[in-house]
C-alpha cells in the first residue's frame, strides 16, 4: 500500500503500545514470620516465646563474607602412579609457611590432569587451600583407588578412624572445655531463637569469649518425647545439645551470644549451663576448590535390589553396587571457617562433603554430585552430610542420592541448605540420626521429611526444622516439646520412602501456604540482609538468587 501524507501523520500521532511486563500476584505471607510495615521481618512467638530462628549466622566467617581468592604458593603436576605423596608434600610445604595478616598461608595449585590416589591427603594446618584447574572432564581430577581406609581421624561421624575419605581437613584435636568456668543457666525457660540467658554468675565472662552453651536433656525429657520404649530400637538415653558460640555482651548476670539457640532450655528437663573453651587443636580458614573427585569401583558388581523404599523386596533397574572403594570426597572436622566450592564428585559410596561435630562456619557452594556407587539402601548416599554447626550449603546438586541434604545427630544445628536440588532421589533429604535442631531448608527441590521414625532409635530425627518455599513431596510432624515447620511448600504432604518406619498417627507439624510460595523468596538471604545489609548478601549470593 502506498504511503500518503495523511497516513504518515496518522501513524505519527497514534499512541505507542509497549508490551506489558508479565504481572504476578503478590505471594502470601506466613503467620510466624513475615515482612512488617517497615519491610523488616516480624517474628511471632508461640505461647512459650519460641520463634523461627535467625539462620543468617550460617556459612563462612559467620555469614555474609565472600570466600577469598588466596595466592598460589606451590604448583604441582600429575605424575605416573600414585600421587598422594606428591600432593601431601606440597600441602605440607605450604602449611610450614607463616600465616599472613589475613590468616592464610597460601594455595596449592594442582594443574589439570589425572591424580591417582591410593590413600587420602590431609590438611592439618590453618590457612591452606587446595585448588584445581577445573571441576569438569578436562580439569583437575583426583581419582581414589582402592578403599582409602586408614587408621587416622576423619570418618563420616567424626571418629573411629578414616573410613575412606579422599581429602580430610581438620585439626589434630577439637576444642578444650574449661570446666572451672561452668555456670548454670538460671532461667526456667530459654526459648528457641533466644540469644540471651541468665546464669548464676557472669562476672568472669567477657565479650569475645568462646563458649559452649549446653542444653541438658534428662530422663524426664526422654519420657516426654516418648523415646522410653522397652528396647534399643525405641529407647534413647539422656543426652545434651551443645552450641558453639561467642559472647557478645554481658550485663550483670545476663549473657548475650552471637547466634540463637535451636532447642529450648528448660529447667524441668535438666536446665542448661555455659562454659568457656580454648580452641585447642582446631584449625581455620581451609578451602578445597575448582576440582573433581572420583572413586574407582568394580563395575562387575551389580544388583537390582533396593532398600528403604515403599515396600520390602523392591526390585527395579540393574545398577552398580560395589562398596569396597572410597566412601567420601571431603570431610571437615575440628575446624572453622572452611569451604568447598566449584567441585564435582562421582561414584563415592557415602558423601561428597561432610562436616563432623567439630566443624563450624563452613560454606559449600556450586558443587555437583553424580552417579554414586553403592547399594541403594540405608546408611549410604548422604551426599551433603552436616553433623556440625552453622554451615551453609547453597546452589548444589545431588543426583541419585538418598539423604542428599542431611543434617544429622544432636550435634547438627543452625545449618542452612539454600537453592539446592536433588534429582532421581532414592530417599528424602532431612534431619536424621536423632534430634538435629534448627536446620533450615530454603528453596530446596527434593523429597523432604522432618518426622518420627518408628521401630528404630532415630525416633524424632529433627526438631524446630524449617522448610521454606521448597518443592517436592514432604512429611512434617510435630515432636513433643518442639515443632517442625513447612512454609510455602509445593508438593503433597506424604512420601513413599521408608514407609515401614513411618508413623502416620503422629501430629502434623506447622504447615502454612501449601502449594503456594510465600514472601520473602529466601528466608536466609532476607535475614542476612537485615542483620548485615545488602552488601553482605551480594558477597555470597548469585544474581539468580537476588529476586
Amino acid at each position: 500500500m502506498a504511503l500518503t501524507r495523511r497516513s504518515v501523520l496518522q501513524m505519527a500521532l497514534a499512541p505507542v503500545v509497549l508490551p506489558l511486563p508479565q504481572l504476578q500476584d503478590l505471594a502470601p505471607t506466613t503467620s510466624r514470620v513475615y515482612p512488617g510495615t517497615d519491610n523488616k521481618l516480624v517474628y511471632v512467638p508461640d505461647e512459650q516465646g519460641n520463634t523461627v530462628i535467625d539462620s543468617s549466622h550460617a556459612g563462612y566467617s559467620g555469614g555474609g563474607v565472600a570466600i577469598p581468592i588466596i595466592p598460589v604458593r606451590e604448583t604441582i603436576w600429575p605424575v605416573g602412579g600414585d600421587n598422594t605423596e606428591n600432593i601431601q608434600a606440597a600441602i605440607n610445604k605450604v602449611a610450614a609457611r607463616p600465616l599472613d595478616a589475613g590468616g592464610f598461608r597460601g594455595a596449592v595449585l594442582l594443574k589439570g590432569g589425572y591424580y591417582r590416589m591410593a590413600t587420602p591427603v590431609k590438611i592439618e594446618a590453618s590457612g591452606v587451600v587446595l585448588r584445581g584447574e577445573g571441576m569438569g572432564d578436562t580439569g583437575t581430577i583426583l581419582i581414589g583407588t582402592g578403599t582409602g581406609r586408614t587408621g587416622g581421624a576423619g570418618g563420616p561421624g567424626g571418629g573411629g578412624g578414616n573410613q575412606g575419605t579422599l581429602v580430610i581437613a581438620g585439626g589434630a584435636s577439637g576444642i578444650t572445655l574449661k570446666d572451672e568456668t561452668k555456670q548454670a543457666v538460671t532461667d526456667d525457660y530459654v526459648p528457641v531463637g533466644a540469644r540471651r540467658f541468665k546464669v548464676t554468675s557472669a562476672r568472669n565472662f567477657r565479650p569475645g569469649d568462646t563458649v559452649i552453651v549446653r542444653r541438658i536433656g534428662n530422663q524426664d525429657w526422654i519420657d516426654a518425647v516418648g523415646m522410653n520404649g522397652p528396647d534399643n530400637a525405641s529407647r534413647w538415653r539422656p543426652f545434651n545439645v551443645e552450641w558453639d558460640r561467642t559472647v557478645m555482651d554481658v550485663q550483670g548476670d545476663l549473657i548475650t551470644v552471637d547466634a540463637p539457640i535451636t532447642c529450648a532450655i528448660e529447667k524441668r528437663w535438666g536446665g542448661g549451663e555455659v562454659l568457656k573453651y580454648d580452641e585447642g587443636g582446631r584449625i581455620e580458614k581451609v578451602g578445597i576448590e575448582n576440582l573433581r573427585g572420583v572413586s574407582e569401583f568394580d563395575p562387575a558388581k551389580r544388583t537390582r535390589e533396593y532398600g528403604n523404599m515403599d515396600r520390602p523386596n523392591y526390585v527395579a533397574e540393574e545398577y552398580y553396587n560395589d562398596e569396597n572403594h572410597y566412601r567420601n570426597f571431603v570431610i571437615f572436622d575440628n575446624m572453622k571457617n572452611g569451604w568447598v566450592r566449584n567441585a564435582t564428585a562421582l561414584h563415592f559410596v557415602y558423601s561428597m562433603v561432610g562436616t563432623s561435630r567439630g566443624a563450624k562456619w563452613v560454606t559449600v557452594q556450586d558443587c555437583v554430585s553424580r552417579a554414586p556407587v553403592s547399594q541403594r539402601a540405608g546408611a549410604r548416599r548422604f551426599t551433603f552430610a552436616l553433623r556440625g554447626q552453622l554451615a551453609l550449603v547453597q546452589r548444589c546438586l545431588s543426583d541419585e542420592g538418598r539423604h542428599s541434604f542431611m543434617s544429622g545427630q544432636p550435634t547438627s544445628s543452625a545449618n542452612v541448605f539454600l537453592d539446592c536440588k536433588a534429582t532421581t532421589a532414592f530417599s528424602s533429604s532431612e534431619p536424621h540420626e536423632q534430634w538435629a535442631t534448627g536446620n533450615l531448608y530454603d528453596n530446596v527441590q527434593a523429597p523432604l521429611t522432618a518426622r518420627f521414625w518408628k521401630n528404630i532409635n532415630i525416633g524424632w530425627a529433627g526438631a524446630n526444622t524449617v522448610f521454606w518455599n521448597c518443592e517436592g513431596s514432604f512429611l512434617v510432624q510435630k515432636p513433643p516439646t518442639a515443632q517442625n515447620f513447612s512454609f510455602g511448600h509445593l508438593g503433597v504432604n506424604a512420601v513413599v520412602f521408608n514407609i515401614p518406619l513411618q508413623d502416620p498417627t503422629k501430629e502434623n507439624g506447622h504447615i502454612e501456604s501449601l502449594d503456594k510460595h510465600v514472601m520473602p523468596r529466601s528466608l536466609y538471604l532476607t535475614q542476612l540482609r537485615e542483620r548485615l545489609g545488602e552488601a553482605a548478601v551480594r558477597q555470597i549470593a548469585a544474581s539468580s538468587q537476588l529476586v
